[in-house]
């Protein structure tokens, strides 16, 4: 047997990058040291090992491992031959071991390690190559045991090795896994900008770092690839990642083709899930051994990992990358049907997100709608939709957001989107700090398309419009062609007909020459609105005709807008008997997804051909139904108003017929939907001096770019851009400035209210310190304080103008001006609206300033009398758990109300929920009678004795 040198040379990587918090774990310790270094193909072990080597100049065997290393001779062999070259003896010696000769050979080299007076590393490369060979297991173990404390033994090997139990204590054994191998975030910086100076952007770091999870070969393979591109050409290189045929390639020979067949249909069938929950697989495999297959994954590091809740999943590029080959394999209808069963098994699980998700991958959208109703009822919003934001395309890799956004943003109640603007607008403000242009796209996208569908019409228009960009940048087509799309439906929606019709036919261009099919079918259903609204009819019957087909085969979900579009387009051609036929069609499918905006537009869309048809007891009634499902949806709103305009013209209903104008002229007012009400104009009745009110109030709505919020948390925006005020004592100084709003402010009383330490020079300086920079931020492009809009200053007084601001606090002191039992509708929205418009007390992060104290007891006093009017609203509306849900949030929000316990206990009973009445009695109890000291056990008792004739009340 001859010696190969070239397995006993320590291999070299240059350049590489310097992995300063993994060094430590090479540090030599008091006893001698076992390090195994696992993890699957390509995470940089090896040079992990010989950078660290090389760094520290360390002694060293390296020993690269074959599968003929396994004999006992072989081994010892070139063990010993390593050992002689580090005493510079190898030249003189006997390189070989005869078979014969093994325990003799591994005495000697025993004697050598035992009495080492140096460091020195042995480092046995791929193991795994004779990890479990019956020649070498007592060899090993006796090396690790007996050898010197400075000899360090390092384990480089794709799998876990199988070292005896005994031999881990006995040593100071430590492991390095892929986990900790894998490139962190600021790793991946150092890597493509300091060793290979790219300078990459923010977001073209977050990317290769999401997909490829620090996977250290992917880096390579990729800065082979783009090391000689431009901005332009690496965006578009981004559009296909991390669909590079070399990372997918590396992937299939390296670990996909080692696998037995039986392995492989595991990986396929199970990378249609995201988490690798045993019991979900087991089901959908059909078998009952699905923990101990996924440990010894774990263990033979098949790029899966179990998180610190234990939950496994494969890492993100590895699970794309064979998601893709499944599909490839099955094709994507079986992938589809996949989906749809596992939705049924975490449906029977109760995990009614997951089944979700699968569900509407899968897309079968009525059974999705339902499963969102227990999603719904079940879980708080917040957290659900953070858990679902980003999970369709977890589940599904590869597939693009604007697949499933247009059914998920109608699925999802408005009120529980609106609860999620504020985390949207924080983390847009970050991303755009951090310059990240990809994921600030997305989330631009999302918030864009919440504004639509409040009716903030140009809001949702800019955020579109800044999406696009992004989208472009990053060509993704499907987000291209999507926002194209919304923003044709908004230029529509203001009259703009040919800058509409330019947008839609763009994304249709790109839907087409892409084959995305879901754009395809929403361009078609725009574009004919658009051709019925400027009587192009023939060409509106052939796009309209084209989304029947798609929808029909790819979204079904979209069937009720081509169903409303076909039977407008009858409703336009005369055809009222079609028009109908097909408004009925629509409803009857709106009503089975059971989506609010669905069903108001099938209904107002149904309304309005029976108004044609002269059937206006039935319009009249489908009118109803959709303005009530548009309570949230303003912008529809007023098309339910128009259309009622229309309605009660044709009964000559002449004091309904005032009533909606009325109404819908305050409602445009209230929105600044001024074009609409350009538009409609004809059909608003103009008495003197209204068409100028209307037009004065609008212009004075328009001039409102700066927004303060004061209710709930603290927030400023100016042109829809975050505000932050740097100074507390300025933002002391505002706050007391709208304390006294729209009032002469005396400037010795400011003086001492806002600064009440210091001498006078100082605090004239901290007022004038504190309001240059309030002006500057609330008024960047402000050159002189003369000039301020908004604080003012008249000689020796200050007056704080919110009357040119959107200030929350002002709305709501309107909308709760008159807080009584007039419950007409009108009213009730103005409620509603009030309750929304109350996020939380006034300035409640600033609990110990004394000059909010008066203000703040007021507003939330104003609170609880409007909860009381709802909830005896509700109650009298037969919406009892409504009712009593808002008595929940009287006394969440103040426990010490005692009439309203009272009221509320007598209520329960009337209904007998005599537990709940108990609970609230207890609650009770505790507040008002042991803290406060007040009895009330004497009148609960009578309260109860009222309905019950036996009582357990002992409380």
């Amino acid at each position: 047997m001859a010696i190969i040198q070239s397995k006993l040379r320590i291999p070299n990587f240059s350049p590489c990058l310097k992995r300063d918090r993994l060094y430590s774990y090479f540090e030599q310790q008091d006893n001698s040291t076992i390090i195994a270094v696992t993890g699957e193909s390509g995470y940089g072990k090896t040079a992990l090992v010989a950078d660290y080597i090389r760094e520290y100049d360390i002694p060293v065997v390296w020993y690269h491992l074959e599968k003929s290393d396994s004999y006992a001779h072989i081994f010892l062999s070139y063990l010993r031959f390593g050992l002689m070259q580090q005493s510079d003896l190898a030249s003189s010696a006997n390189l070989t071991i005869k078979p014969n000769d093994v325990e003799k050979a591994l005495e000697d080299i025993i004697l050598r390690l035992s009495s080492r007076t140096e460091p020195l590393f042995i480092v046995l490369d791929d193991y795994h190559c004779i990890d479990g060979s019956p020649d070498l297991k007592n060899i090993i173990e006796k090396l690790f045991t007996h050898s010197s404390p400075l000899v360090t033994f390092i384990i480089l090997s794709r799998v876990k090795p199988a070292l005896a139990t005994t031999l881990r204590i006995r040593r100071t054994y430590k492991e390095i896994t892929s986990a900790k191998l894998a490139f962190t975030r600021n790793e991946t910086e150092l890597f493509f900008n300091t060793l290979y100076q790219l300078n990459l952007e923010t977001q073209e770091l977050d990317l290769i770092f999401r997909i490829t999870e620090g996977w250290v070969t992917s880096y390579q393979l990729i800065y082979g690839i783009i090391n000689k591109m431009n901005r332009q050409e690496r965006s578009l290189f981004w559009s296909k990642f991390p669909n590079v045929s070399d990372i997918f390639d590396i992937l299939s020979t390296e670990i996909l083709e080692l696998q037995d067949e039986k392995t492989k249909e595991f990986l396929y069938k199970t990378s249609l899930l995201a988490e690798l929950d045993p019991a979900v697989i087991e089901r959908y495999l059909n078998m009952d051994n699905a923990d101990s297959l996924l440990k010894n994954l774990l263990k033979n590091h098949l790029f899966i990992f179990q998180d610190e809740q234990g939950i496994f999943r494969y890492n993100r590029l590895f699970r794309q990358f064979l998601y893709q080959k499944y599909e490839e394999e099955v094709g994507a209808a079986a992938i589809t049907k996949e989906h749809l069963k596992i939705a049924s098994i975490y449906e029977d699980l109760y995990q009614f997100v997951h089944a979700f998700a699968h569900t509407t991958i899968g897309k079968d959208y009525p059974r999705a709608a339902k499963l969102m109703v227990y999603i719904r009822d079940r879980y708080n919003p917040i957290e659900t939709m953070f858990f679902l934001d980003g999970w369709l395309e977890e589940i599904s890799p590869g597939q693009s957001l604007a697949n499933n956004t247009l059914f998920l943003i109608r699925c999802i109640p408005l009120s529980t989107l609106n609860e999620l603007v504020t985390h949207f607008e924080q983390n847009i403000k970050v991303l755009k700090e951090k310059n990240n242009q990809l994921w600030l796209s997305y989330l631009q996208h999302r918030l864009a398309y919440i504004y639509f569908m409040r009716g903030e019409i140009f809001k949702s228009k800019n955020l579109f419009t800044e999406s696009l960009k992004g989208s472009r940048l990053f060509h993704d087509y499907p987000m291209t062609a999507l926002s194209l799309i919304l923003i044709a439906e908004l230029e529509g929606y203001l009259g703009n007909q040919e800058e509409a019709l330019q947008n839609v036919r763009q994304a249709l261009f790109i839907s087409e020459k892409y084959g995305l099919k879901h754009t395809q079918l929403q361009a078609l259903d725009t574009l004919s609105t658009i051709y019925i609204n400027v009587d192009k009819l023939d060409r509106a019957s052939i796009c309209i005709q084209q989304a029947l087909e798609i929808s029909s085969t790819y979204d079904h979900s979209s069937l009720v807008f081509v169903y409303t579009n076909l039977g407008k387009l009858s409703r336009k051609k005369g055809n009222l008997k079609e028009a109908i036929e097909w408004g009925e069609k629509a409803v009857k499918f709106a009503e089975k997804y059971k989506t609010d905006f669905d069903i108001g537009w099938s209904h107002l869309h149904l309304g309005e051909s029976y108004i044609e048809q002269g059937r206006l007891e039935l319009a009249e009634r489908h009118l109803s139904k959709a303005f009530t499902s548009f309570s949230l949806f303003s912008y529809y709103r007023h098309m339910v108003l128009l259309a009622q305009i229309k309605l009660y013209e044709s009964q000559e209903d002449m004091e309904q017929l005032e009533k909606k104008k009325k109404e819908l002229l305050e409602f445009c007012t209230f929105n600044n939907f001024h074009w609409v009400l350009n538009q409609h104009k004809d059909s608003i009745e103009e008495k003197p001096g209204v068409k100028m009110r209307v037009q004065t109030v609008v212009r004075e709505k328009a001039k409102k770019t700066l927004s303060i919020q004061t209710l709930g948390d603290f927030r400023i925006v100016n042109n829809n851009q975050p505000v932050t005020i740097k100074r507390n004592s300025s933002i002391r100084l505002l706050q007391y400035l709208i304390t006294k709003r729209n009032k002469q402010i005396n400037k010795e009383v400011l003086l001492e209210e806002v600064f009440p330490e210091g001498n006078a020079e100082s605090i004239n300086n901290q007022l004038y310190v504190s309001l240059s920079i309030l002006r500057k931020a609330l008024e960047p492009d402000l050159k002189s304080g003369n000039q301020s809009k908004y604080i003012v200053r008249s000689e020796n007084h200050f007056i704080f103008n919110s009357n040119c601001i959107d200030l929350d606090v002002d709305k709501y002191m309107i909308l709760t001006a008159s807080l009584d039992n007039n419950h007409s509708p009108s009213r009730l929205k103005s409620l509603l609206e009030a309750e929304k418009c109350y996020k939380g007390d006034f300035f409640q992060a600033y609990p110990y300033e004394a000059f909010l104290d008066m203000d703040r007891m007021q507003l939330q006093s104003l609170y609880i009398r409007l909860l009381k009017i709802l909830a005896n609203h509700y109650y009298n509306e037969k919406s009892y758990s409504t009712s009593f849900d808002y008595f929940d949030k009287i006394l969440y929000k103040d426990p010490f109300q005692e009439n309203i316990y009272f009221d509320y206990i007598e209520l329960l009973l009337r209904q007998n929920l005599i537990s709940q009445a108990n609970d609230v009695a207890d609650k009770m109890v505790h507040y008002i009678e042991k803290e406060m000291g007040i009895n009330v056990q004497n009148k609960l008792y009578e309260i109860f004795s009222k309905y019950q004739n036996s009582l357990s009340l002992t409380k």
